[in-house]
């Protein structure tokens, strides 16, 4: 039977109550055991390149890092050989554009700013890090791994390659029609090598995707669950009628509702979010333009609510003492930017200032945010805080439209 959520509360009360170490650690093991027997409708849980990436790679903050919770737990995370390396791919990919970058920009400095040979060489050192694009991502993939307590499984182990080849021929899921049917075979390779370790160790696994192919193959899988975000899955792997009886009570308690502490500290995590973003300035002018890092204000936001208008709330982490939410919201922001004109003379080839102007803009953008709550639960939310904020999206991208100097705005008065 799921653990009953009142129950787990009034252990963690007592665990901070007790001082006897003895006592504490019997009480530990106790409520290790009755986690142990929850029953789960899922064992494992796996997660393709394309949602790893859709989180940045960010291994160390963020919705990635709430994979920790499986580690030494029932649940079992599960890589596959090809995601594995698809992932070193596209994370060796994303280190050599940053060092190329920064290549480009002490170089740069050095001819433009005059910056001395020396000094270059003393930043080269501090921005650069030992070991191949390959070798770097893997090591960050494996420190991950390790973090979250995920075992690579091995294709060689796992494929029927009969069944791999019937399912291309047949043009089977994840295969479709097309002649680019032959890119889909690491796609297969994966399914197959999680369906096979899910048959072998019968248990049933959770897949993070939002690729067609893997949502076709999903569907006709008695093993394999497709879900098409990572805070989707950390819900289901919460016990049912703890989650309900969560969200029941930070809605009765009123947590998200006007006149609440937690909405200020909302508030202000996605003023400083606002604040802090570097956004991609986009814009179209007959003339070249260069312009200054832009800024951006806060104006607004608006919770994603469901149909009965309630806040929509997502469970992610459950334990003795914390409590880990995920909320989305929608957020209106000012952008203001400093834009330079400059124009070619066809004679001498030379470009030519032409002017300036700042241009202002609202830009709307979505982000989720994290919540983590710790307290007493047993006691409502009066003795609940909320000890941290994670606002995981910035204003990525403002568009201002068509651009001109302010003086062919002053023209249009004459």
């Amino acid at each position: 039977m799921p653990l009953d959520i009142s129950l787990e509360f009034s252990i963690a009360v007592l665990l901070r109550t007790l001082k006897d170490h003895k006592q504490r650690n019997n009480l530990n093991h106790e409520f290790e055991s009755l986690m142990e027997n929850v029953e789960l409708d899922y064992g494992a849980i796996t997660i393709d390149n394309a949602a790893l990436k859709g989180e940045g790679y960010r291994f160390s903050e963020g919705i990635l890092v709430q994979m920790c919770q499986f580690k030494d737990s029932p649940v079992e995370v599960i890589q596959t050989d090809i995601v594995h390396k698809e992932a070193i791919k596209h994370i060796g990919q994303e280190i050599l554009k940053t060092r190329t970058s920064i290549e480009q920009a002490l170089r740069s400095a050095n001819k433009q700013l005059k910056i001395s040979s020396a000094d270059i060489d003393k930043a080269k050192d501090l921005l650069s890090v030992e070991g191949s694009e390959h070798d770097v991502a893997e090591s960050r993939l494996i420190k991950y791994y390790d973090f979250i307590g995920a075992e690579i499984i091995h294709s060689e182990d796992h494929v029927d390659l009969p069944l791999l080849m019937k399912r291309y021929f047949d043009t089977e899921a994840p295969f479709e029609t097309g002649k680019d049917k032959k890119h889909e075979f690491p796609d297969a390779i994966a399914l197959l090598s999680i369906e096979g370790w899910a048959k072998k160790n019968n248990i049933n696994v959770i897949a993070v995707s939002e690729d067609n192919g893997w949502k076709r193959y999903a569907e006709n899988s008695k093993r394999i669950t497709l879900v098409s975000s990572i805070s989707e899955a950390l819900e289901k792997f919460q016990p049912h009628n703890k989650v309900t009886a969560v969200i029941e009570k930070l809605r009765e308690d009123s947590l998200l509702d006007k006149g609440n502490h937690v909405l200020d500290d909302i508030k202000q995590a996605i003023k400083v979010s606002v604040l802090r973003s570097d956004f991609w300035v986009k814009a179209i002018s007959d003339l070249r333009f260069t312009f200054d890092t832009g800024y951006a204000t806060y104006i607004s936001h608006e919770f994603d609510s469901d149909k009965e208008g309630l806040v929509k709330i997502r469970v992610i982490r459950i334990d003795d003492a914390s409590i880990v939410l995920r909320v989305g919201a929608t957020v209106i922001a000012e952008a203001e930017c400093d834009f330079e004109f400059s124009d070619r003379n066809s004679k001498d080839n030379v470009y030519y200032g032409m002017g300036d102007n700042i241009y202002r803009t609202t830009e709307t953008y979505h982000t989720d945010i994290l919540l983590t709550l710790s307290g007493d639960f047993s006691q409502g939310l009066n003795d609940v805080s909320v000890t941290n904020i994670e606002v995981l999206e910035d204003l990525a991208t403002v568009s201002f439209g068509e651009i001109e100097p302010a003086w062919r705005e002053e023209q249009n008065y004459f």
